[in-house]
């Protein structure tokens, strides 16, 4: 039995939109001209999002002759499925991680693109209070409640000094911890292994300052302190076990 005709309609404009190369499709018959300007009208609008979150990736997809066949692959597999094109991004981020698209050719790929999207993402994050009970201060028997937008990664490769002209990163491991100040507005601090390890093993500090063999905690302490103030963590728990 025929689909309806709107139904496939339907289909038949997402394989002309989506597929890598236009269908030879009946309803291109008299109006082909127009239909594959409606393509590349659309095609355009969904590599927009893409190409302005992450211009060093482009950069070097280009630079390599793969980012026309990065772009059609990922059409193709038909994943971006919300209305909204600020979705597209991280569902770009998404279809990397699921496909391991060009990981072998560029093993860093993926920390790249991560890396590009993560001011999208602390940007994103929705506002929320602090919560109730948490101390202004660091002392030994407390955790550290990082702010709800705070991120604190870790990379293999210097993701974030790549750049459009110089895309390629250097080896080596790289913490970060990105978060939004006071007025909301995006930060970024390169953090030493040690610091990294503070902010997100969730013992007391006490305990975290000891396995790391931190002589001097008060130095520890008041750049805990520094940080809160500037608005990347909210504030410290009380260890209540």
């Amino acid at each position: 039995m025929p689909e309806p005709t709107t139904l496939g309609l339907q289909r038949s404009l997402a394989s002309l939109v989506l597929e890598a190369e236009p269908p030879r499709l009946e309803l291109l018959d008299g109006c082909r001209e127009g239909l594959l300007a409606y393509r590349e009208l659309v095609r355009d609008g969904l590599a927009d999002p893409l190409e302005t979150v992450f211009p060093v990736t482009v950069a070097l997809l280009e630079a390599e002759d793969a980012w026309a066949g990065c772009l059609d692959t990922f059409l193709a597999a038909r994943c971006v499925t919300s209305r909204h094109y600020r979705d597209i991004a991280p569902t770009f981020l998404g279809w990397l991680v699921d496909t391991a698209w060009g990981r072998d050719r560029w093993p860093w790929l993926l920390e790249l693109v991560h890396f590009e999207l993560l001011e999208t993402l602390v940007y994103r994050a929705e506002d929320a209070p602090a919560p109730p009970g948490l101390a202004p201060d660091p002392a030994p028997g407390a955790r550290v409640v990082l702010d709800p937008a705070a991120q604190v990664v870790a990379y293999t490769h210097a993701v974030h000094r790549a750049t459009e002209e110089r895309p390629r990163p250097e080896a080596g491991a790289t913490h970060l911890l990105a978060y939004r100040d006071g007025e909301g507005l995006f930060q970024l601090l390169e953090l030493t292994p040690a610091t990294a390890a503070l902010l997100v093993d969730p013992r007391p500090l006490g305990e975290v300052l000891a396995a790391l063999g931190e002589p001097d905690p008060a130095r520890a302490f008041s750049l805990l302190a520094s940080l809160r103030k500037a608005g990347a963590i909210a504030g410290f728990r009380a260890n209540l076990s």
